[in-house]
This record gives C-alpha cells, structure tokens and sequence, in this order.
C-alpha cells in the first residue's frame, strides 16, 4: 500500500529502507551508476544536459527539424497521446516486451533508428551506441550517412541492420550492397524522402551546415565548449 510518497511491503522494500538507499526508480543504490547519469532521470534531462554541451550547430542540428518544427511538435504530440492503463490484482510475473523480428530475438520492439550524426555530437558516437544496443540487446540501423565506416560499427556491436542512401545508378547501389553484406549486415533498411530538399530553418539559424565548412562563427561556437 502507498503510506505518505512511499511503497510500503515486501522483502525487497524492506531489503532497500534497511540499507538505507533511496530506490524512487527501481535501482537498488544509485551509486553503482557513473556520477553524470545519477541525475538522469528522463530523456529531457539528457537534452538539457546537451544543451549546455555541445557546440550550438550541433545541438540546433540534433534537436531540430524542418521548417518551423511543426511536424517534430506534431509527432511528439501523438506519442503522449499513448498511455499504458494499469490492471490491479493481475499476475504480471511472466510478462515481458521480448520480440522476435526477422529471426533475431531482442530485449524491447524498439531501438535505435538511424543518426548520421552521431559521431558529430560524440566521439565515435556510433561506436558507442552500437556497443550500448549490443548490452542491452536491442536493434540498431545503421546509417548509410555514418561518419563511421559501417564495417568499424557492425564489428563494435551485434546490429546487423543498414540503410543505405542509395543513388540511381545501379552500379553503386550493388557496390553499396554487396559492401553491406560482407560487413555482415543481413537486414536493408529502406527510407523514402521528399521530393524536394527539406528546409532546415533551424541550421541556419544555429550556424550549421553539411559537410560543416569553417567559419569564424562555428570556430568561436566550438572553443566555448572545451568539453565537447
């Protein structure tokens, strides 16, 4: 039962409040935790967090969309439209969000979609996350516009997932292909575009472009953030 904020009852409430750690979100001891995420409540905490550090192209080019981020504020909004509606007194032991997609059996139904700038927002930034996904047992898709060779990122992890950009030649395309294949991806992903070239109102403003050119303005951006 709730007493005053509290979950009162059971072995491990009791195991915690004798030890004396705080357990607000599940963790036994926070302190196993690397000090930079004992903080790190929610994902908006990890924003606020790149906010403050990286350079601010960067961080307009990660955060933003196109336009006035009309279609980002929109998507963002159905997904709060879902809620998971609690079944009291129902025995929940067995339950578990396992999946098994294309042969491959994950932890979750979700991963990491694909982000051609990671490596931009972090040192070998898709090397991390693909060792991150391969701990925790998840998919990855790779991106095809990687700063990192996709065969440095399949060997750092298990996600054997790729999508390619793929041009109209077809020449390239099963260049590309074949490429993927003996890096030991076995699972093309395929994303359609807009016809024409989204306008990325945010990077103008933010200072950023692709490939970045150097400018005094992404210079100065950069110097003030030493730990980036």
């Amino acid at each position: 039962m709730a007493d005053g904020g509290q979950v009162v009852g059971g072995a491990a409430t009791a195991d915690i409040v004798q030890s004396g750690t705080e357990d607000t979100l599940g963790w036994r001891d926070k302190r196993t935790l690397p000090r930079h995420l004992r903080e790190m409540l929610a994902l908006e905490d990890f924003e606020a967090v790149a906010r403050r550090r990286l350079p601010r192209p960067i961080y307009g080019y990660v955060s933003g969309g196109v336009e006035t981020n009309a279609s980002l504020r929109a998507n963002r909004a159905v997904f709060d439209e879902i809620a998971f509606v609690p079944k009291m007194l129902y025995d929940t032991s067995m339950r578990t969000l396992s999946t098994t997609l294309f042969g491959q059996t994950y932890a979750a139904p979700f991963g990491l979609a694909p982000m051609g700038g990671s490596s931009l927002a972090a040192y070998q930034g898709d090397i991390v996350l693909a060792r991150a996904v391969a701990g925790a047992n998840l998919p990855m898709i790779t991106s095809g516009a990687s700063l990192t060779a996709l065969e440095k990122v399949r060997q750092a992890g298990r996600t054997s997932w790729f999508q390619p950009y793929l041009p109209g030649e077809d020449p390239v395309i099963a260049a590309l292909v074949d490429r993927a294949a003996r890096a030991g991806f076995d699972t093309l992903v395929l994303t359609v575009d807009v016809q024409v070239p989204s306008n990325r109102e945010n990077n103008v403003r933010s200072g950023y472009n692709s490939p970045l050119r150097p400018t005094p303005r992404l210079a100065s951006d950069c110097m003030i953030q030493p730990r980036w």
